[in-house]
């Protein structure tokens, strides 16, 4: 082969390795861009949806922050909220209504003053009347002084005002379970207790709204002829006490026995 014609070969060769080559230059070019070009998009896209979504949950959340601590406040309120004391106002005046509220309950009933006269009757009606009594310790509306004394009727052949204390109290309690105070003559006087009426609250109010309370914290029997020995239930002294004082009543029985009731106010 002469040496013109071998000159000539190595040009073409050299031409298509070099057309080879640039082509793959090219191409590897033209991928990198695309894949360039597919991260460039795929990133653009990306933290646009990460950040509606935070922005939607914080939309969301701010919803959740905007009403629920409202809802909270409210029932935060309502819970934290404490009842009035209705013993911190006016006291109320020598006549009105009496409540009971608890395990026994008295509603519809009033009240009024009567003469400390013994024996104790107070005067009706009697199915809806108590009686507070006038010169035996204190009244409603001097309650925080002293022991306020509350008799109202209870009876075994009709419902009377205090029938429900009654019957509870003497129901409930244990008479193979005395127990034995001091008397105001010395000797010892016998109880019959329960606590079944411990936490009823009573209310007296006059016209007028204004009121005292007080909560009941024990109960008991005693007999009829030994209650006015019976040195603490007759001490007046004792501040914001009230004694409420009814007959025993057992089913369709009268017993002899008085049916005490003693509270504090709240």
């Amino acid at each position: 082969m002469e040496p013109k014609d071998l000159k000539k070969r190595f040009l073409i060769v050299f031409s298509v390795c070099m057309a080879v080559v640039l082509v793959a230059i090219l191409a590897v070019w033209m991928l990198g861009t695309s894949l360039r070009d597919s991260d460039s998009s795929q990133n653009a896209s990306s933290p646009e949806s990460t950040t509606n979504q935070p922005e939607a949950a914080s939309s969301q959340s701010e919803g959740v922050e905007d009403e629920d601590p409202e809802k909270n406040e409210n029932s935060t309120s309502h819970a934290l909220r404490p009842e009035a004391n209705v013993n911190a106002g006016p006291p109320p005046t020598s006549l009105g209504s009496f409540t009971m509220t608890g395990t026994a309950n008295i509603s519809g009933a009033t009240y009024d003053s009567m003469p400390y006269e013994l024996p104790l009757n107070p005067a009706g009606p009697q199915a809806t009347m108590v009686r507070w009594v006038d010169g035996w310790g204190q009244s409603p509306a001097t309650a925080e002084h002293g022991t306020t004394y509350v008799l109202g009727h209870a009876w075994g052949q009709q419902r009377l005002v205090f029938n429900p204390i009654s019957e509870i109290v003497t129901h409930h309690v244990d008479f193979n379970r005395p127990t034995t105070v001091r008397g105001e003559s010395g000797s010892m006087v016998t109880r019959y207790q329960t606590d079944v009426l411990n936490g009823d609250v009573v209310t007296m109010a006059d016209a007028e709204g204004n009121s005292r309370r007080w909560v009941i914290d024990n109960a008991y029997l005693v007999d009829k002829y030994d209650a006015i020995d019976d040195a603490e239930l007759v001490d007046t002294s004792i501040p914001g006490r009230i004694v409420l004082i009814a007959c025993s009543v057992d089913g369709n029985t009268d017993l002899n026995y008085n049916v005490i009731a003693t509270g504090h106010l709240a």
